[in-house]
């Protein structure tokens, strides 16, 4: 842990410089896009993936990524409903966002219905003009399934003589377990727990997800964040309430997680830098795989550190770099010294052809330090 610890520290100094670039997904009724009380946005991207291989053929994949619509409607001053309806890899549909958000006192409001997770620097801000890469940083897709949202109801406003945004919201936790499948594992996590109000299922108490972000530098912002839950199952269906034998089985296929981040962004000359770290601890993780099979590990860990520039006088050009590392196993019963870990460059360029339209290209060097495989991603991104 102690070179791992390192790392965190070594972020957490660049952290504590930072600051933000990105923009919000906030309904702005004072804006143009407006038709009376209506307030329509929309989003997309489309990728093309090309493995590198010295020695064998690779075939390369398009992928239709994502098409969002996002709407708002103004009721009145203090209350408003959003939406955001995606459609994914050209024939899934999903429901992103949906909720009411009603200011009730000051800068305070409150916010029910199915909503994105504060934790990070994209579960929130995912739209593709707001990332240099092509895909949606990797801590930020498997360490933090993004775009992760669930139902749920809370409190969100800003202290504006501190400078400080807060977030606090009771959610649906994500589901371990379900039809005997176990949804956790250590490649991708929790990204396969996801409910997204799919249905969902509600075993226990609610989690808690929250964020404080201090936004009094110049240009600038860092945040943390928390989660705190247990998983949800369906293994306790049916179970008579008094027989502690079926019940001790059914608590087998629940992992109680507790996820911190830390966030930042700032920008300085032309320069931006951008960096995070995120660690989870889970529970009960023992008994999980025993009963699951599943190879979750009792933490993850993961972090990067960013850095864009404009090489053009018009701005338009920009060059990007990131390190990321990541161990999805931090485990002394099954884990060892390579398993989980993941060093990984990304650099490439940005052209932004207009104010909200993009083009991409970047090559992502995986496990650099053995066993290093090469892909190069292109895509177009458009948020209007």
């Amino acid at each position: 842990m102690s070179s791992k610890m390192k790392n965190f520290l070594f972020i957490f100094v660049l952290l504590s410089l930072a600051s933000p670039i990105l923009k919000a997904q906030n309904i702005d009724f004072d804006k143009d896009g407006t038709l009376g009380n209506l307030f329509i946005r929309m989003y997309g991207e489309l990728h093309y993936y090309q493995p590198v291989n010295t020695t064998t053929f690779q075939q390369g994949k398009f992928d239709a990524k994502r098409m969002v619509a996002l709407f708002g409607y103004q009721f009145n001053r203090n209350t408003q409903f959003v939406t955001e309806w995606e459609l994914e890899h050209g024939n899934e549909i999903f429901l992103e966002q949906g909720f009411i958000k009603h200011k009730i006192a000051g800068n305070t409001t409150i916010k029910a219905g199915m909503i994105l997770l504060p934790m990070g620097l994209v579960n929130e801000y995912h739209e593709p003009n707001n990332f240099y890469s092509v895909d949606r940083p990797y801590i930020d897709r498997n360490l933090v399934p993004t775009t992760w949202r669930d139902i749920g109801i809370g409190l969100n406003g800003i202290f504006p003589s501190n400078d400080i945004k807060y977030q606090i919201y009771l959610v649906n936790g994500l589901l371990g377990y379900k039809s005997g499948e176990a949804k956790f594992n250590a490649a991708s996590n929790f990204r396969s727990g996801r409910q997204k109000g799919i249905k969902t299922i509600m075993s226990g108490l609610p989690a808690v997800s929250g964020q404080l972000e201090y936004f009094g530098f110049t240009n600038g912002k860092i945040g943390l964040s928390i989660y705190s839950g247990k998983s949800n199952t369906d293994a306790y269906t049916g179970i008579e309430r008094s027989n502690k034998a079926l019940k001790s089985v059914a608590d087998s296929t629940t992992v109680y997680t507790n996820m911190v981040g830390l966030h930042g962004s700032f920008d300085m000359a032309n320069w931006t830098i951008r960096g995070q770290v995120i660690y989870s601890k889970n529970e009960n993780v023992e008994a999980y795989r025993a009963k699951t099979g599943s190879d979750l590990g009792a933490s993850s860990f993961g972090t990067y550190i960013e850095a864009g520039r404009p090489f053009t006088k018009n701005g338009k050009w920009i060059a990007f770099a990131r390190y990321s590392y990541i161990d999805s196993v931090l485990d002394e019963v099954i884990g060892n010294d390579n398993m989980g870990v993941n060093h990984i460059i990304t650099t490439g360029i940005n052209y932004k052809a207009a104010e909200g339209a993009i083009f991409k290209i970047d090559g992502q060097w995986t496990n650099i330090h053995e066993n290093p495989s090469l892909q190069i991603n292109t895509g177009i991104g458009v948020w209007f």
